[in-house]
């Protein structure tokens, strides 16, 4: 009886509890984790809390926490310097998972400076630079690694105004892919995506790379070229190297040798990362609009090597187009010798209006690789990295689902396992042709139409003095036709003149690998000489529009032509060349010319057959392909151009023989901080006596638009020789001096400075030779100088420069000073 009474006597006590305090047996737990959704890299340190209670934690060194409370709690917020705080509603009485998704806060934070006694953090610093040479892996005979790279590409900030917009309605469903798995991360739609994996392998005496692509996977790109350049060469960051090149500009390593002069330093935490104790150094630029980061790196004990680095560029740098822009680095200790990299992620977000107090779409490219199997110091000889730096198996492009499975750094997310379908899918719609062959348009003036494209159509109408207004047609096999043999003939009409003009032109491949193949080109046209290679060609519209002064020094040519090609490598190529061309002058042009050393036979009719040979090596050039043409992505060493071309006489009627001879370097030096400077040189000789058309002419320009590769202020036909020397050079400063205006730092205009200068002499034979020899300079007396300065980055696109001519003031009819402009696009 007692026993029960006693049992009735707790079951009560404990009912009255639940009925007075009904909510204390609701626990409410929560987990998760707290990131960066640029990087999806992990917050450590970050504080999580219930609102209206002090129950919180700290993130762990992956960013996780978990937090339980009896108390009526409905929200949990998460917060870490330089971050905006995310507060996220919670179902009481549930354990859920929360994950934050922390965006950077792009606004300034306070300064805080500490002084009492030296900064350890600079302790830190001096001893990470001392040790440089031995933590970076480049100072080792060799090594060897595999590398798994993921490139993607989103679209973010996606908005309901933007999906509705008229241009996507045919591609609606593609909105069905966007990924909104994060908490309180805004949604986003992969849109590309590849996938590559390699055999890597370095060589430091002499310096060799080479890289052998064993697996590729492009979404909606069927290119071999393309893929070469999504491998593990060309997106090396080495946080040693004294200034990390992105997108050209030279930003300054915060563990460069001057780094004190640009960063501040900060001691912020030690711990443990995988059994290594490490420092965590926190570092923020001095100055605003500099290219510097902000970010943390950690820093090993013993060694002074980089554990890891999570840095991103300040929001204010002067660059184009990205809105962000992260690095994120995990190194590993191999063979308990040497830190290599084992893993890499790089974020840049791409928008076409940066601006802080509003998120307009764009796009977000997120490269990760994951390096593994690394083999130290076992060299594979010099004879193993002859041939192409960047080679590519016969199965990469062909490999199976279970091979990617199985070398994957990574899972794939399952909105990435579906871009390779969505692509397939978008290729398909005719919407998609429309748009594909108006951005082919807009960049070529080429439309295609079948076998054939109609183009260029920038040159349809045109005007000049000799043909008034002139209307031309003219197309070239496209693509459809055939990728080895390529086609093209145009037709145009002056209305002045009445006269048709034609012309033709015929290529045929033999070899893509290595690049060979034959040509053949016919016109019977009128041709404005001694323009650059940059220039406009003569009949476009954007020339006509554009002239400084009228095109009134024109020449009837009719010309053949025929060429050989072969590229031994890529950047390493020769060209043979037959030309016949027949010239007589039309407008205010005459050169008239004695063709008897008495002086009795005259003619102003030229008509010459030349060989020519040209070599041009570029060292590791690289290149993107199409199926025909191809663009060059530059050379980081000079490129060099030699051509020599021979006169034969009596060939097609050929009235002269000579020799030619003309050298041209070229290259572009980064200077990190303090810009671009590009530079041109070029020398010339004719080592005979020949009549004024076919000695050096030099280029002159125009019209208002800049062009770097002629003389701006010169006078087309101005000044000839028969020997020369000239220099352009080009110091772009990339806003130094400016971004410390401040009414002017918003702007981010940039400074540019030119010069060009020749020097040339003509040898009395030539002069006599020509029956009016006052119809033009020479450059005896003293070189031709011109300098300018200018701004770049007007609006993003524009280029202005004030350009001084220095020399033969005195000269009719010259421009002493102009202001010219051009397009200029760069980040």
């Amino acid at each position: 009886m007692l026993k029960n009474a006693y049992v009735f006597f707790n079951v009560l006590l404990v009912l009255l509890i639940c009925v007075a305090n009904p909510v204390s047996a609701q626990v409410t737990k929560v987990f998760g984790k707290v990131y960066d959704p640029l990087t999806n890299e992990p917050i450590a340190f970050a504080s999580v809390l219930f609102l209206g209670s002090s129950i919180g934690a700290n993130t762990d060194i992956d960013g996780k926490f978990s937090l339980e409370t009896s108390l009526a709690v409905d929200s949990i917020r998460a917060s870490f310097v330089g971050f905006l705080p995310a507060t996220i509603k919670v179902v009481r009485g549930r354990t859920q998972e929360i994950n934050f998704a922390l965006r950077l806060n792009k606004f300034d934070l306070a300064e805080v400076e500490i002084k009492a006694g030296e900064n350890p953090a600079i302790i830190l610093l001096r001893k990470v630079i001392d040790h440089k040479p031995e933590n970076d892996r480049e100072k080792l005979n060799a090594f060897q690694y595999e590398s798994y790279n993921k490139l993607e590409f989103d679209i973010n900030n996606i908005s309901e105004k933007f999906k509705n917009k008229r241009l996507f309605k045919p591609f609606n469903f593609i909105f069905d892919y966007m990924d909104t798995t994060a908490s309180n991360k805004k949604p986003y739609l992969p849109v590309f995506i590849t996938e590559t994996v390699s055999d890597v392998y370095f060589q430091r005496s002499p310096k060799l790379k080479k890289e052998i692509i064993k697996g590729s996977k492009v979404s909606g790109v069927e290119n071999e070229t393309v893929t070469q350049y999504l491998g593990d060469l060309y997106s090396n960051i080495n946080i040693y190297d004294n200034y990390i090149y992105l997108f050209g500009k030279g930003f300054v390593s915060p563990i460069s040798g001057i780094s004190q002069l640009y960063y501040k330093y900060m001691l912020m935490d030690s711990a443990y990362l995988e059994n290594k104790w490490c420092y965590k150094v926190t570092f923020h630029p001095r100055r605003k609009q500099e290219l510097t980061f902000n970010g943390e790196i950690w820093i090993h004990d013993t060694t002074f090597a980089i554990r890891k680095l999570n840095m991103r560029i300040t929001s204010d740098a002067n660059i184009n187009f990205i809105e962000d822009l992260a690095i994120v680095q995990d190194y590993e200790f191999v063979n308990d010798t040497q830190w290599m990299l084992g893993r890499e992620v790089l974020v840049v977000n791409l928008a076409a209006n940066e601006t802080k107090s509003k998120q307009t779409t764009g796009f977000i490219g997120r490269k990760t690789t994951y390096y593994r199997d690394f083999i130290l110091n076992k060299p594979m000889g010099d004879k193993f990295f002859s041939g192409s730096e960047i080679e590519m198996k016969n199965e990469a492009m062909h490999q199976n689902a279970a091979y990617w499975d199985s070398t994957r750094g990574e899972s794939l997310s399952e909105s990435e396992r579906k871009i390779y379908a969505m692509i397939d899918t978008i290729k398909s719609i005719p919407a998609y042709k429309r748009y594909a062959n108006a951005v082919k348009i807009l960049a070529t003036g080429y439309t295609e139409i079948g076998w054939f494209e109609i183009g260029p159509l920038y040159s349809f109408i045109s005007t000049n003095t000799v043909e008034g207004l002139r209307l031309r047609f003219g197309g070239q096999t496209s693509n459809n036709f055939s990728t080895r043999l390529v086609l093209s003939a145009y037709g145009a009409y002056g209305l002045r003149d009445n006269k048709l003009k034609y012309g033709g032109t015929a290529r045929f491949f033999t070899s893509k690998r290595p690049r060979q193949f034959f040509g053949f080109e016919y016109k019977n046209d009128i041709e404005q000489l001694g323009k650059s290679a940059n220039a406009f060609v003569d009949d476009n519209i954007f020339a006509t529009l554009l002239r400084r002064s009228p095109s009134n020094k024109l020449n009837d040519v009719e010309q053949e032509k025929l060429y050989f090609e072969h590229e031994w490598v890529e950047g390493f190529s020769n060209r043979i060349t037959l030309t016949h061309s027949e010239y007589s002058p039309r407008g205010k042009l005459d050169y008239t010319y004695f063709r008897n050393d008495i002086r009795t036979d005259s003619s102003n009719f030229l008509n010459n057959s030349e060989l020519s040979f040209h070599i041009r090596f570029a060292y590791k050039e690289r290149f993107v392909s199409g199926k025909v043409d191809r663009i060059s992505l530059g050379s980081s060493y000079p490129i060099l151009n030699i051509l020599y071309s021979r006169g034969i006489k009596d060939v097609l009627h050929s009235a002269f023989e000579y020799d030619k001879l003309l050298i041209r370097v070229e290259d572009y030096l980064y200077l990190g901080n303090f810009g671009l400077f590009s530079i041109r040189a070029e020398a010339g000789k004719i080592f005979q006596t020949l009549p004024y058309p076919l000695l050096y002419i030099h280029p002159g320009n125009n019209s208002f638009v800049y062009d770097r590769t002629a003389f701006n202020l010169m006078n087309y036909y101005e000044f000839v020789s028969d020997q020369y020397l000239s220099v352009k050079a080009e110091q772009h400063f990339g806003g130094i001096f400016l971004d410390r205006v401040p009414a002017l730092r918003k702007l981010k205009w940039r400074e540019v400075a030119s010069f060009s200068a020749v020097s040339g002499r003509l040898s009395n034979k030539n002069r006599a030779l020509l029956a009016n020899p006052d119809v033009f300079s020479d450059l005896s007396n003293k070189p031709y100088l011109e300098a300018g300065i200018g701004i770049e980055n007007i609006f993003k696109i524009l280029r202005i420069d004030n350009i001084w001519r220095l020399s033969y003031l005195d000269r009719p009819d010259i421009a002493k000073v102009a202001i010219l402009g051009t397009i200029s696009i760069t980040f």
